[in-house]
């Protein structure tokens, strides 16, 4: 069973173009990075697999960086896309 994601990265000290391709290569998300104040903001989307967890897959993530660049700082933001919660408004209508 997969959960669907969406992803937010703030690393510090390591290059956005090192971030992009190690979740995207290794981890197959797909997204992009930006720099802004001195930290790397990455934002993707992508999924979970055979009951990973969120802070086992951010263990990951970090550890995959972090072997690069020793030193950085790494954390992540989730967001399951499968069961949001919403507000509806208006008038009832009936299922087609």
């Amino acid at each position: 069973m997969s959960r669907y994601y969406k992803l937010s990265i703030i690393a510090v000290g390591i290059p956005k173009e090192t971030v992009e391709k190690i979740l995207s290569e290794h981890f197959g998300w797909e997204g992009e990075a930006d720099c802004w104040d001195g930290r790397v903001y990455y934002f993707g989307e992508g999924s979970l697999y055979g009951g990973q967890t969120e802070e086992q897959a951010h263990g990951q993530i970090s550890a995959m960086l972090k072997s690069v660049y020793p030193d950085a700082k790494v954390r992540s933001e989730w967001t399951h896309m499968e069961d949001l919660p919403f507000e509806a408004y208006g008038d009832a209508i009936a299922e087609a």
